[in-house]
């Protein structure tokens, strides 16, 4: 049944006496159609890595869907996350702002409440019906502290396999982040970003696993040699989770039109769960070996680095061929047609210096680095864009698709190709979880800063490290492999100054 808001309601009793609302009801359905204004899909993908896709040149084929995709699409080959794991990267994305400014810095933080109102869902207003859905609970938090700029908040336990422990948060739908932090992390797990940890209530915690005695998400199963995809909280299929999406969509653009939807998925996000069909699919790959720095905080052995990216090229694999026929059935279903569709990831996934993942001190471009593909309304053919963009870009865009003004303390920029230009202009990336969001960025703290070819790395505030400078060419050296601080010191010193002046005047909490 068509769900009739009462926002909706307010807009057409203005228009219309009550006699009139009875008798042209079933066109009251395509109010906001005739706006003209496009429909936008935003489609993220947990901990998709640039530097792993074939459509940006990866020697394994691992996204042949999205080669296929690209040839319709704009595609953003340095396309940069302003953060290196969710809550940093995604807190960006949403609010247009860097991490140093937002300040969702730490695992399972949230955007300082000065800013919470500074999101897409808010800013597009109410002209769109906006949706959101999230299957990663730490960028579940932030839609629940932009709950008032959403229409539908989509439960985080939706589309699943197998929960994990029971899920109370879900019945709170007023209260969603107390909830979670209350009862569905805190309560049972101790806390998602503390390994290891034990539950905060014992009993709560001895049923928990008497629960989980019955199910097991890392056996091997016929068609999961490595087990069932989970994000922790609960197990899930990629064939379920994409099928529920596109019913979304689907009642989306039959009712609610013009709609901003939100779908943020957990894959390839680690544990890395390919499908049987995914699976040794690979041939080797010879990769550069690169030996752990100072601020690496793990020294995995090589070898067992090389399986993890091994099993998460397979993962992406997986999740490419979901993505395409997921973005074929919206074609055949005419909803492309009037709509954005924006397939994008949080951050990317490091395999090297002796790490693997993304939980991190350092912001290499394998981290960082991250897919920005946009299909137009009936776009047919591809254009490329090499210009560096950042994922704070990404809102004041989506503004200017609807028709908005961007307002201007936004840190992003329209990206080219969409309405923008390709200006000179630098992009940052930070990583402060060891930092407090609440006072200055000191205790340790990792800023990236590329301007042009170059990329300047800067690591200050680690305990018994000084601080360091690293100078990378991306363009003769996208590995990253030599640096140039040392030998290119007219570079390293202009962008030293700034990088410098830039966090000074940003490390205090605004």
């Amino acid at each position: 049944m068509k769900r009739f808001s009462r926002r909706d309601f307010l807009k057409a009793a203005a228009a219309f006496s009550a006699g009139s609302l009875l008798s042209m009801a079933p066109a009251l359905r395509n109010i906001k159609a005739q706006s003209g204004k496009p429909n936008i899909i935003v489609m993220v993908f947990d901990a998709m890595s640039a530097r792993n896709l074939s459509v940006y040149g990866y020697p394994r084929s691992t996204t042949p869907g999205l080669e296929r995709i690209a040839e319709r699409a704009t595609v953003y080959h340095s396309h940069y996350s302003a953060g290196n794991f969710t809550t940093a990267g995604t807190a960006s994305m949403l609010t247009g702002l860097y991490p140093w400014t937002h300040r969702g810095i730490n695992l399972s933080g949230m955007v300082n409440k000065k800013h919470v109102d500074h999101n897409i869902f808010n800013l597009i207003g109410d002209e769109y019906h906006r949706t959101a859905f999230s299957q990663n609970y730490l960028a579940d938090v932030l839609l629940g502290q932009f709950q008032s700029g959403l229409d539908n908040h989509i439960p985080a336990p939706t589309f699943y396999d197998q929960l994990e422990h029971p899920l109370f948060g879900q019945y709170f739908p007023r209260d969603p982040i107390p909830a979670y932090y209350g009862l569905d992390d805190y309560l049972f797990s101790g806390g998602i970003d503390r390994v290891g940890s034990v539950p905060s209530a014992p009993i709560f915690g001895f049923l928990n696993k008497l629960a989980r005695r019955k199910q097991d998400f890392n056996k091997s199963l016929p068609d999961y040699p490595y087990g069932i995809p989970n994000n922790t909280f609960y197990s899930y299929k990629h064939e379920v989770v994409y099928a529920g999406v596109l019913d979304e969509i689907k009642n989306l653009a039959s009712e609610q039109s013009p709609f901003l939807a939100y779908f943020h998925l957990f894959s390839p996000h680690e544990p890395y769960r390919p499908r049987k069909q995914f699976t040794d699919i690979f041939p080797e790959l010879e990769i550069p070996f690169k030996a752990p720095t100072k601020f690496s905080t793990l020294d995995i052995d090589n070898d067992h680095i090389l399986w993890r990216r091994k099993t998460y090229d397979e993962f992406v694999a997986d999740v490419d061929f979901e993505i395409e026929k997921l973005v074929n059935a919206l074609d055949e279903a005419g909803i492309l047609e009037n709509t954005y569709l924006i397939l994008t990831a949080d951050h990317g996934e490091l395999f090297e210096r002796g790490e693997y993942g993304h939980v991190t001190r350092l912001l290499y471009d394998a981290v960082v680095h991250i897919p920005l593909l946009v299909i137009a309304p009936g776009q047919k053919s591809r254009v490329d864009v090499h210009h560096p963009t950042s994922n704070i870009d990404l809102l004041p865009t989506l503004l200017h698709i609807a028709g908005k003004t961007a307002t201007a303390d936004l840190e992003g920029r329209i990206l080219p190709g969409l309405g923008g230009s390709e200006e000179s202009r630098s992009l940052y990336a930070i990583e402060a979880k060891e930092c407090s969001a609440f006072g200055n960025l000191k205790d340790g703290a990792t800023v990236s800063l590329i301007r042009g070819e170059h990329k300047l790395i800067y690591y200050t505030g680690y305990p018994k490290r000084p601080d360091t400078f690293e100078l990378y060419n991306l363009k003769d050296d996208p590995d990253e492999m030599k640096d140039l601080s040392t030998l290119d010191t007219t570079t390293t010193a202009k962008m030293k100054e700034e990088m410098l002046d830039t966090f000074e005047s940003n490390r205090k909490l605004k």
